[in-house]
């Protein structure tokens, strides 16, 4: 909406103002309805004693349920099935834990001996001694004979791979009726947890992600899903030593350790022991069952066949790149940090052939894993324990990473540790991390965002990293932080997980060929706030004044005094803020240098006000005339409409859109979808059409006719914009490349205000020459482009050839259609938080203007009266006598009324304006028609410049 350029504008400014004060402001801003750290899921709530066991919910059959038609257990008969259960035996114990996407309840079934509440307290007191106090720990000798050593399995995380939730019911009911005395001691000294279905959404739709589009086992860190949340926050309320992971399929079992690279942050010289030493008697129990129509692994031809080979799948032995356990987002590799043995096990049959014959199978294989694992965390509890004790111990005493030397032998371990391992360890398999003493995450005048900084708080909160508040200004590393910055001492039981959430990462690119998955991931660059590394583990801890931090609420301010107000969009708080407040009719103008001005009037300040409470924004007073001295834009409320995945919506929603349209070819194709409701499309998949869907096509161009809005991100945003508005190319990295990149963005640019020095790309995509007419918003640091990942240097999409070059772009097509186009992952699966903002700031720059906040009116200078002088006398001066002639006599100009008086007070008439064109008109007349010239002239050479900027 361009404004209107008027005489007297001021009136129209007074007009304005007056609507705005009108407009109803209450208690209406809320947050988003995700936000960006999914707290700990409310239903955990641990027994006091064992066995509880409630009636548990039983959902509605579905007939539909996928699950069905592979022949196993439907979603709404277990419920059933663990409720029949537990009538029949005190040692089951099942509680719902939370809920997926959908609703359906995700539970936890304890297997134990049945325990009093003066024994589960105990049991407590002791699982959090392991980790507070590991040195007690070791030495306590009634911990170490009477801790019921935890080990858990999670099933169907992956919703289309069922088999892992029935093999785990069956071996829950075995272990409930079994009378076997070894199985009673077994459930002594253990408890044995079991989610039975991770992903009961995935589950009953027969597809691998959650309901709302995610993987789950992609998730952990970022924490999108309730499912992948729900493992997290678990993990460190059961503390298991072991965990596994059922999956499939993979045409032959496959049973982790990885290969490498190795995560760096893990103790892996107490985990691969015992993590293959369990995998080759997983191999040896599942070879000796024989079971009909299970296939096994050819070492010699690394094939599958039906022949039994004796042999399984062990990425460690079998696969040395490609499947690694480098990145934390998947379970075992997330959960491990907690001082468990962990592995992913993938069942051997596919979704072809006789599907009920296939998960009988893999059922089958499944419970001979289970039963395996338990017998051998049964055989090494003390072994275990002592790992889990171990790891908390280094991490607490802040021990340098222990290194594998590469020709490790057997001779070299402590006497009981597995040692098969040490044959095929090699120089490869060697990744160690390098400790820092602390981060610093400060706040003030040092922070980028103090919001994206109690954000990033909250989410090491989430993951139980122990985090302090400075108390008192200190000085570390040679900088000095104030009070209030925050402190995560590295010198904690889980320094592992802190620092791979922390760390900046590697540069893995020429250590293997290929990667699994991602490759970097680091919160301290990718989610806003800036973070400081303070000196190496070994150091003597800095002399610092500290408090626990249990909470890092989002906390703002308003101003007491009257007059406009200002806050800078720092991080994704604040522009969820501004979208807020448009949302509820709050006029925004955001000035050169990124500042957003907010009116003076009482609903401006009462929006303020709620925005400072919910968003933690912090405003600060102005008299307003930077509205007159600025180029301002007046920020628009903006409808979008997007093609991307999960990550794409999400990111639009944390930042608070709110009404996006979802929009898909086949949808646009069939008239499903309605453009003119849109007022920018956001492209961050493909979009193309068939033949077929010429329709879809026709209204996109006449989207694009009709001047409206583009922003993308990748090949996906760039082909879009090469086709439907103006010329643009991109070059894409080597497939599968990804992790963090340093960026380079000019101040002046779209992205100017509060830059971050970094992004994420998977894969990174650059704009080679761009066109004339195509402004470069931000580029790739031309030396030390990458900072950690992996980026396979093939010939034209290598880090080499992405150095220097344009990693965004801004350009205005032919009908006036404005399109801003990124060549890194600014949505990447949610995670790439502090990127949020660079996504805002496209959209609305590319939207164009709203409504504006209304300039103060100046005040005419005053004139001082003429000083009067006494009459000096003249002579008369005789003129001769003039000949009267009647003249002709024009009528008075009458102003033509606008089609809609603006600004009449209520019940008022056109009588009640200022009248013009009297002998006598009132001074606010003339100060009006002053100012509204002045302001009409700025608002001329406003709009000039930002044509200007914009073309």
């Amino acid at each position: 909406m361009q404004r209107s350029i008027l005489a007297g504008s001021v009136v129209v400014g007074i007009a304005v103002t007056s609507v705005l004060a009108a407009a109803p402001v209450s208690a209406a801003i809320t947050p988003p309805p995700l936000s960006v750290v999914r707290p700990a899921s409310p239903l955990i709530d641990m027994p006091t004693s064992y066995p509880v066991q409630p009636e548990l919910k039983v959902f509605p059959d579905l007939p539909t349920d996928a699950s069905i038609a592979r022949g196993v257990r439907p979603y709404d008969e277990i419920a059933p099935f663990l409720n029949t259960l537990m009538d029949s035996t005190d040692r089951v114990s099942a509680q719902v834990v939370g809920l997926s996407a959908q609703g359906r309840d995700i539970y936890l079934v304890t297997v134990t001996a049945p325990e009093t509440a003066a024994e589960t307290a105990q049991q407590g007191v002791w699982r959090d001694r392991i980790k507070a106090d590991p040195i007690g720990a070791a030495a306590d000798v009634a911990l170490q004979s009477g801790y019921k050593v935890p080990m858990w399995f999670n099933g169907n995380i992956h919703g289309n791979e069922w088999e892992g939730t029935d093999a785990t019911l069956n071996y829950i009911e075995d272990l409930a009726t079994s009378t076997d005395p070894a199985t009673t001691e077994m459930l002594d000294e253990h408890r044995i947890y079991f989610t039975v279905t991770n992903n009961p959404d995935g589950r009953a739709l027969g597809q691998r992600g959650t309901a709302n589009g995610y993987d789950p086992n992609r998730d952990f860190i970022t924490g999108a899903t309730a499912e992948a949340s729900l493992v997290r926050d678990l993990a460190g309320v059961i503390q298991p030593t072991y965990f596994i992971d059922l999956h499939g399929y993979t045409s032959v079992l496959q049973v982790e350790p990885c290969g490498p690279p190795h995560g760096e942050n893990y103790e892996y010289d107490l985990f691969v022991p015992h993590a293959y030493a369990t995998a080759l008697e997983i191999e040896d129990a599942v070879t000796a069952a024989n079971i009909p129509g299970n296939t096994y692994y050819d070492p010699a031809t690394d094939s599958v066949t039906e022949t039994n080979t004796g042999f399984i799948n062990i990425p460690y032995r079998d696969q040395r790149s490609g499947w690694d356990d480098w990145p934390p987002i998947f379970a075992p590799q997330y959960v491990a940090y907690q001082g468990a043995i962990t592995n992913t096990v993938e069942l051997p049959l596919g979704r072809s052939g006789d599907q009920p014959a296939r998960a009988k199978v893999n059922i089958a294989v499944a419970e001979v894993v289970i039963d395996t694992v338990v017998d051998y965390v049964g055989e090494h509890s003390d072994a275990l324990l002592d790992n889990q004790i171990e790891i908390f111990r280094r991490g607490t005493a802040g021990e340098p990473s222990v290194e594998i030397p590469a020709d490790v032998a057997p001779e070299d371990l402590a006497p009981g540790v597995p040692a098969e391992w040490t044959d095929i360890w090699d120089e490869t398999d060697v990744y160690n991390a390098d400790f820092p003493r602390a981060y610093v995450i400060p706040v003030g005048a040092g922070q980028r965002s103090d919001s994206d900084a109690q954000t990033l708080v909250q989410q090491l909160l989430v993951n139980g990293i122990q985090v302090e508040r400075l108390t008192a200004a200190a000085r570390l590393g040679g900088t000095d932080y104030p009070a209030g910055s925050y402190y995560v001492d590295m010198h904690q039981p889980l320094r592992g997980l802190a620092n791979v959430l922390l760390a900046d990462g590697s540069d893995i690119s020429d250590r293997v060929p290929d990667m699994y998955d991602i490759s970097a991931w680091s919160l301290a660059l990718l989610w806003g706030a800036d973070v400081a590394r303070i000196g190496e583990t070994t150091d003597a801890a800095p002399v610092v004044v500290t408090e626990d931090v249990t909470s890092a609420p989002l906390t703002g301010s308003v101003p007491e005094d009257a007059g406009y107000l200002t806050f800078e969009p720092r991080g994704v708080a604040d522009w969820q803020a501004v979208n807020a407040l448009l949302a509820e009719g709050i006029a925004l103008s955001q000035l050169t240098d990124g500042t957003i001005v907010v009116g003076a009037d009482e609903a401006s300040r009462t929006a303020a006000a709620e925005a400072a409470a919910i968003f933690g924004v912090d405003f600060a007073l102005s008299d307003g005339t930077v509205l007159l001295d600025e180029d301002s834009t007046a920020l628009r409320r903006t409808t979008v409409g997007y093609v991307g995945d999960a990550g794409d919506r999400d990111a639009l929603v944390k930042l608070g859109f709110t009404g996006l349209v979802p929009v898909t070819a086949a949808a646009l194709a069939a008239g499903q979808v309605d453009l003119a409701t849109v007022d920018l499309l956001y492209v961050g998949t493909g979009l193309s059409f068939s033949a077929e869907q010429a329709a879809g096509a026709d209204r996109v161009r006449a989207f694009i006719a009709a001047g409206k809005p583009v922003v993308g991100r990748g090949a996906a945003g760039t082909a879009f914009v090469n086709t439907f508005v103006s010329p643009l190319t991109a070059v894409t990295g080597t497939s599968g490349s990804n992790g963090i990149a340093r960026v380079e963005t000019p101040e002046d640019g779209v992205l100017g205000d509060y830059a971050q020095d970094t992004a994420f790309g998977y894969p990174f995509a650059w704009f080679p020459a761009p066109a004339a007419g195509v402004t470069v918003e931000q580029r790739y640091a031309a030396s030390d482009t990458f900072v950690s990942g992996h980026w396979r240097a093939t010939d034209g999409r290598a880090v080499a050839n992405a150095a220097g070059q344009a990693s965004a772009v801004s350009l205005t097509g032919a009908s006036g259609t404005r399109a801003f186009v990124f060549g890194t992952s600014p949505t990447f699966r949610a995670h790439p938080v502090g990127a949020f903002g660079d996504v805002a700031r496209a959209v609305f720059w590319a939207a164009g203007e709203g409504v504006s906040v209304v300039p103060p009116v100046e005040e005419p200078p005053t004139e001082e009266p003429p000083t009067e002088e006494p009459p000096t006398e003249e002579p008369p001066v005789e003129e001769p006598p003039v000949e009267e002639t009647p003249a002709p006599v024009e009528p008075t100009p009458t102003p033509a009324p606008t089609s809609t008086p603006i600004g009449l007070p209520a019940g008022g008439s056109d009588d009640d304006l200022a009248v013009t064109g009297g002998q006598d008109p009132a001074p606010l007349g003339w100060a009006a028609l002053a100012v509204g010239l002045v302001g009409a002239g700025l608002i001329v050479i406003g709009r000039a410049r930002r044509t200007s900027r914009a073309q």
